[in-house]
């Protein structure tokens, strides 16, 4: 691990740490701060809890998604490791492109790279606003996922392309990244240093679809190392971030069950006994088995819509 000094920038973290546990910070876990949506997303979003309240605010364009936490993550897994390593730690940090893609899972196409200034837009454009007590009085505090980026190296080229708008040819400049810094906010970076943090499974960034994730992170919170965890249906939906209806999101659900690619956790639905619950259990069956027979539900668990079995019917 390195650590240099540049004046422009102050010191500067090199993440080149070959071996590194994914870490993911606590803070966005429990909140719905990225985009779901595939296509660009500008609508401001908010969460309530209590007193509690958080607003994203995207940029024109568009809001950092579940897929630009990649970013965040890869950060936050350097810096941790650092620090178990007593390795000096900055928030400014400089970053292989190669090095990010590949252990994202990524690919290491040119439009990898190419994708990574956009992805740093994004990041850099969505506001986060929330309130927090200080002294006894309630704030208002905003501030962006990341303060800066900088590209080091880079190789350009023009594309051409048809805008529909105008219905005429266009040519624009895209740039390959190849080496780039960040400074992250202090809310994260704090967040790291107080080891704010839980270990995901590196197959996360295997799942394809972001409400995959996200239910993935979910889980891995708050159901953690239990061997199982229920939740209301619609408190998901709002921990998750979701905007589709209540039977949009169930069928979602219903998908995501079927698929069963998360790490760690299956899903199931209580159809028959809770409707309105959803549950997530191990895939630890000796854990499993243990609770249930020490809870005396496994009867009520052979009722629960799963991946390897059929609802009940009346």
């Amino acid at each position: 691990m390195t650590q240099t000094s540049d004046p422009a920038q102050g010191e500067l973290f090199i993440c080149e740490i070959a071996n590194w546990p994914v870490k993911d910070d606590i803070a966005s876990m429990e909140v719905p701060i990225f985009s779901l949506a595939k296509k660009k997303d500008t609508n401001t979003r908010e969460y309530r809890r209590g007193a509690k309240v958080v607003r994203v605010i995207p940029s024109s364009v568009g809001a950092a998604t579940v897929f630009d936490k990649d970013l965040l993550l890869y950060i936050a897994s350097q810096i941790v490791e650092a620090r178990n390593q007593e390795l000096p730690v900055s928030r400014t940090v400089q970053i292989e492109s190669i090095d990010f893609l590949v252990g994202t899972e990524r690919g290491d196409g040119r439009a990898s790279f190419e994708r990574i200034v956009d992805m740093l837009r994004r990041l850099r454009g969505t506001t986060i606003e929330t309130n927090i007590e200080t002294g006894g009085v309630r704030q208002t505090e905003g501030f962006s996922l990341i303060d800066t980026y900088k590209i080091l190296s880079e190789h350009k080229r023009i594309e051409t392309g048809h805008d529909p708008e105008t219905n005429r040819v266009v040519r624009k400049e895209v740039s390959r990244v190849l080496r780039f810094s960040v400074t992250i906010s202090e809310w994260l970076f704090n967040g790291l240093m107080n080891y704010e943090v839980l270990t995901l499974d590196r197959g996360y960034f295997s799942l394809t679809k972001s409400i995959e994730r996200r239910l993935y992170e979910i889980a891995r919170k708050h159901c953690g190392d239990q061997p199982l965890w229920k939740v209301n249906i619609d408190l998901l939906a709002d921990k998750i971030g979701t905007t589709q209806e209540r039977y949009r999101f169930r069928d979602e659900l219903r998908q995501a069950i079927t698929g069963d690619r998360l790490p760690e956790y299956h899903i199931a639905l209580d159809s028959k006994k809770s409707p309105d619950d959803v549950v997530f259990y191990t895939r630890n069956p000796s854990k499993l088995s243990k609770e249930l027979l020490r809870s005396q539900n496994y009867e009520w668990f052979q009722g629960l819509e799963r991946y390897d079995k059929k609802p009940r019917t009346a």
